[in-house]
């Protein structure tokens, strides 16, 4: 077999490998049907977020499958509070709307225009959509966001640990919480995080390690601090009440809280709310450390990681905090264990297993290295 022939079949694998990262995407997240009509979105001179090609790359493989597709260019924005007059307009009328810019994200609170479905996409490029990130069953995950949702809410305990030092003890809300009532108002793609737990009854010690990030919801510079030690956050009732570590490190903490609180007219020291990653195969390529606004914006969803939402009493806030390999106990059983998502081994997702044949090998062999370089 000559070069020629290896190069072509390995770009037709390539090709198939992405169209089925595209199909479940279109069929099992936003439930187009052929002859419909999709409205991509993305940022055409931006060359480090998304992959410059990775609309057209999207938008061809949505040919094929015989649905009708415009691509729209929006610049990138600080503050989306005034939406794009153009994409508006486009929303109005399209079966669907596919967010590959950032723009999404930050409206990801927001009623937007048009009946048509909405969806938010956290891959970032071709490679991405060709893995099993983009092509395990979106249903699947759909599923055990929901019963993610019912394990944690209901008026119970749960406690959050980590190595570097956090332990924080709270109780959710009397809301059963698997529905959709204080998430997002778009469909994220893939799914990887459940409905975000609020954080007004949690107390105890909150680690501040590496850095801080932005949320994705407003884009400030500095949007990131990086930290040579571990700051201990106080935190009683979802406050931030003192800062304990090297005075060095804490001076940048406060200093960074002060300077996106005063810029917005925040309320500083809260902890809104937070959330995990379930997805085990959300990796990331390179280090975070190249592109912390990048890496924010699409490895969250990893089980090693849990972020919570602070500075500003609202979701998502503005300043992210970062727990890495979160022990997450609700009425002292584990749900994650250092990073590992051991609800999957639980009755209920073994039932939701045998209904997705195949998913189950992605949680026994999970993507442990997302940007950290620790692994």
């Amino acid at each position: 077999m000559d070069r020629t022939t290896v190069q072509n079949e390995a770009d037709d694998s390539a090709r198939a490998e992405m169209q089925a990262g595209v199909d479940n995407m279109l069929f099992n997240c936003m439930g187009a049907q052929g002859g419909d009509s999709l409205v991509i979105v993305c940022e055409p001179d931006n060359d480090d977020y998304y992959s410059t090609t990775l609309a057209q790359a999207v938008a061809g493989s949505v040919r094929k499958r015989e649905l009708n597709v415009e691509i729209i260019g929006v610049p990138f924005l600080e503050d989306a509070s005034d939406f794009p007059t153009h994409v508006r307009l486009a929303m109005e009328t399209a079966d669907h709307t596919l967010f590959l810019a950032r723009i999404g994200d930050q409206v990801r609170f927001a009623k937007l225009a048009g009946a048509g479905t909405k969806t938010m996409c956290y891959a970032l490029d071709e490679a991405s959509f060709a893995s099993p990130f983009c092509s395990a069953d979106y249903r699947f995950f759909l599923e055990l966001k929901h019963l993610i949702n019912s394990a944690l809410w209901g008026n119970k305990e749960i406690t959050i640990t980590c190595p570097a030092g956090t332990h924080l003890v709270g109780t959710s809300p009397a809301d059963p919480g698997d529905d959709e009532t204080g998430d997002v108002m778009l469909r994220r793609f893939p799914m990887t995080v459940f409905r975000p737990v609020p954080g007004n009854t949690f107390s105890g010690r909150m680690a501040i390690s590496k850095w801080l990030c932005s949320t994705g919801s407003l884009f400030y510079q500095p949007d990131s601090v990086l930290l040579d030690s571990v700051v201990i956050a106080h935190v009683v009732n979802g406050r931030i009440i003192d800062l304990e570590g090297n005075p060095g490190d804490v001076s940048k903490v406060r200093d960074h809280y002060e300077f996106v609180a005063e810029k917005y007219g925040l309320d500083k020291y809260i902890v809104h709310s937070w959330h995990a990653g379930f997805h085990p195969r959300n990796g990331y390529d390179g280090l975070a450390l190249r592109n912390l606004l990048r890496w924010s914006g699409s490895a969250f969803g990893n089980p090693r990681y849990l972020h919570l939402h602070t500075c500003g009493n609202y979701a998502p806030g503005e300043i992210c905090v970062s727990v890495f390999d979160p022990t997450i106990s609700v009425e002292a059983a584990k749900l994650w264990d250092d990073g590992k998502l051991v609800f999957a081994e639980t009755a209920q997702v073994r039932e939701l297993f045998n209904r997705y044949p195949g998913i189950d090998e992605l949680f026994t062999s999970p993507e442990r290295e997302f940007g950290l370089d620790d692994t």
